[in-house]
């Protein structure tokens, strides 16, 4: 058994480790020790549970953090109570139990593993949305704890539900969630003039995030211009003649995703619906499009050019499907410029995934570079991570919209109590009257 001694470096940590909480966040700076106090949080459990049809999980967002961050910290603390079978990712606890290791790669990886008594997420602000509502499920049965531990990175998911809710005092957070936000410098084996000469040299939102465990939009975003605050609406009422398009991105180990647009005679652009899910035969795809069919009146679905099969099977379906035009750069202009234009809005109550991946989509930083490349070899496209619903939008976009170089203002939404129709004759107009005309290209139809 291994005899290494842990101490926590302060009332942070130690809160940290003997977090009773459904949930325990510990957000912070580099170098604070949140990986470390999350695999101790784990190995309590270990101890805690040991029957031999007992499991755990660790999460990485990739495997290179896994092998380099991750899975380090742990099998030093775990020496000699296991041995780790690298072929089938796991470590075998003597006597019986196994700690199960999966990567945000392919989000499906943690669906099967049973009987699940502690999930530890490392970096998990790098985590796409259908990762996480995985690992959730993976610990309904046994209602088990989850860790988080993560510098912050942008304002997905890890924010919108647990930061932000838990700095407003939902009270359903603050029962179920224990928060630690802490400062590199919290550490008090961290070099304070290191510390502080980042401070002083570093673009302040970048080290808040980076040195201070902060929230913040992240560097580099492709549509950098969503603001959520003012995009993501309560539904609205939608006028009579509006139309409804599908844009579709194919996929079976990752996602598939169809995205519902309405767009009114005056141009407004609605993101009306989503749907979103892997491991789906070409009939469940077809099934799921009858269903959003059924809800709004789709009169095409654009999808990805890649899957001819699929598309003319769509066809014989009975639904409307052309292939689209995945010219990534022109179609990222034409979507930005709808976005930044105020035109351009995404209904509450639905379309998680799409907001999420408006916060995380980005071009390549220095931490998506293979080990072999440097900064010079970045390409120009965006990294093809988190990107379903955004292809999914372009495809509709690219086809729909006739981009100009003088964007209207954001136009707060009316009526944001009421829950939308497919067809209104009672529509208050006077909103769209006052966007300046930018019509629905109806010719592609």
């Amino acid at each position: 058994m291994s005899s290494l001694i842990f101490e926590p470096h302060s009332d942070k940590q130690n809160d940290v480790l003997y977090s009773q909480k459904r949930t325990t966040i510990c957000a912070s700076g580099i170098q604070y020790g949140k990986t470390t106090i999350g695999v101790m949080r784990l190995k309590i459990a270990m101890h805690e549970f040991t029957h031999p049809t007992d499991n755990f999980i660790v999460t990485s967002p990739t495997y290179k953090i896994l092998y380099q961050s991750t899975l380090p910290p742990f099998l030093h603390w775990n020496k000699g109570i296991g041995r780790y079978d690298k072929k089938n990712e796991c470590f075998n606890i003597k006597g019986g139990g196994k700690v199960w290791f999966r990567t945000g790669t392919d989000p499906d990886s943690v669906v099967g593993i049973t009987n699940v008594r502690h999930i530890l997420c490392d970096e998990a602000g790098l985590y796409g949305l259908y990762f996480y509502e995985n690992i959730q499920a993976r610990s309904a049965i046994k209602e088990c704890p989850i860790t988080i531990v993560t510098s912050p990175y942008s304002l997905n998911w890890l924010y919108r539900d647990y930061i932000r809710k838990y700095k407003m005092g939902d009270q359903y957070t603050l029962e179920t969630v224990h928060l630690c936000q802490a400062r590199s410098n919290e550490n008090p084996y961290f070099p304070l003039a290191e510390y502080e000469n980042k401070r002083r040299t570093m673009e302040p939102r970048r080290f808040n995030m980076m040195f201070g465990g902060n929230f913040d939009k992240a560097q580099g975003l492709v549509y950098s211009c969503f603001d959520s605050s003012k995009h993501w609406i309560d539904p609205v009422r939608l006028p009579e003649g509006t139309r409804y398009l599908a844009g579709v991105d194919w996929g079976y180990t990752h996602p598939f995703v169809i995205v519902v647009r309405a767009i009114t005679p005056l141009g407004m652009h609605y993101q009306v619906a989503e749907f979103y899910a892997t491991q789906l035969m070409i009939g469940d795809k077809i099934d799921a499009a009858h269903r959003l069919k059924a809800q709004w009146p789709i009169e095409k679905f654009i999808a990805d050019s890649a899957n001819p099969d699929d598309i003319e099977e769509f066809n014989r379906a009975g639904l409307r499907c052309v292939p689209a035009n995945k010219d990534i750069k022109k179609g990222i202009e034409a979507h930005w410029e709808l976005i930044n234009s105020g035109l351009y809005q995404v209904f509450k109550g639905d379309n998680f995934h799409t907001i999420d991946e408006y916060e995380m989509y980005h071009y390549p930083e220095a931490k998506d570079l293979k080990p072999d490349q440097d900064e010079s070899e970045k390409s120009d496209l965006p990294v093809d991570k988190e990107n379903h619903c955004a292809d999914a939008n372009r495809y509709i976009t690219i086809a729909t919209f006739t981009t100009s170089k003088k964007p209207n203002k954001i136009i707060s939404s009316e009526n944001s109590n009421i829950i939308p129709s497919r067809v209104s004759s009672d529509y208050d107009l006077k909103r769209d009257k006052l966007l300046k005309k930018k019509r629905f290209d109806g010719h592609v139809l």
